[in-house]
């Protein structure tokens, strides 16, 4: 009997679709250990139009939850998007997390991860505290592919250079 490869952000194909949730905060042990664990009942319940969604839920550098679906699974159906949100939502309420904040901009600092609200960027540019070669991450990215090049990307490469 064959046994099916166990699915990680690692094995997705580049045009696996990638959903990424940040937190401000670091993720601590138990909210990662939940996460992970609620993460691989909804995927193992996953489902688009009544087929099974290979799916994976993984935590990235303590602050981000990506949600995926394998290649296979690309076109998926409102609701089993709808599902995955729901997840999330539930995650947030259930961890006392902050996931769905679009406001929220991570980057690097001081060999860490550093947050601030969108509102706040003109004035650490202005400040001298980010700079055009400041990392930072893009969490709009749509696929793997994009994933592995432009998800830790230079802030003058990003929509937030017009603060340069």
């Amino acid at each position: 009997m064959e046994t099916a490869a166990i699915m990680t952000l690692a094995t997705l194909p580049a045009d696996a679709r990638v959903w990424i949730y940040k937190s401000a905060g670091p993720i601590n042990a138990m909210q990662a250990e939940t996460l992970k664990r609620e993460g691989d009942v909804f995927t193992a319940k996953w489902k688009s139009h009544g087929v099974p969604v290979r799916g994976v839920v993984e935590l990235l550098n303590d602050h981000f939850v990506v949600v995926a679906a394998g290649s296979l699974d690309a076109h998926l159906c409102g609701g089993a998007i709808d599902a995955s949100t729901r997840f999330i939502k539930r995650m947030e309420n259930e961890l006392g997390l902050k996931l769905t904040d679009r406001m929220v901009v991570l980057y690097e600092k001081d060999g860490g991860i550093a947050s601030c609200h969108a509102s706040q960027l003109e004035a650490l540019v202005k400040d001298g505290q980010l700079d055009g070669g400041t990392m930072v991450y893009n969490d709009l990215v749509d696929n793997k592919a994009d994933l592995d090049s432009r998800f830790r990307i230079a802030l003058r490469d990003t929509w937030m250079a017009r603060y340069l």
